[in-house]
């Protein structure tokens, strides 16, 4: 078991950027991450604006009376309402989804680069024995 852990802690250790590389790839996540989050704010408001839409359906519906909801264009209304809440509910559900996917995103950056910065405040070590 110990082996087959130490060749796993190599592999992460290998797709590591090089510490000479520390602040062009710092750089390079921050962008990253900023570009991300400007994405999910961009979700965010969709799936905001999606729901303001589905209430006024729904406050249109409400207002038209029970009597209109009982033709063949308040049947096909209901149906279409209903899709819709169906859609927004999806919208919401990616909304969370990707947040969360975010800051786990965002927390394995900040910890890859601390493990970066340790090992480029670590002297090099030879392998030459003693």
């Amino acid at each position: 078991m110990e082996k087959g852990s130490n060749n796993l802690r190599d592999r992460l250790l290998s797709t590591l950027p090089q510490p000479a590389n520390y602040e062009a790839y710092r750089e390079e996540v921050a962008t990253a991450l900023a570009k991300r989050e400007r994405r999910l704010t961009w979700v965010r408001w969709g799936a905001r604006v999606f729901w303001l839409y589905v209430i006024a359906i729904g406050m249109v519906a409400w207002f038209r009376g029970e009597k209109w909801l009982l033709t063949p264009h308040g049947h096909m209304f209901e149906f279409g309402s209903i899709v819709l809440f169906i859609c927004g509910s999806l919208e919401l559900m990616k909304y969370f989804l990707s947040s969360t996917r975010f800051e786990i995103l965002k927390e394995v950056k900040q910890l890859q680069l601390q493990v970066l910065e340790l090992q480029s405040s670590l002297p090099k070590q030879s392998n030459q024995p003693s």
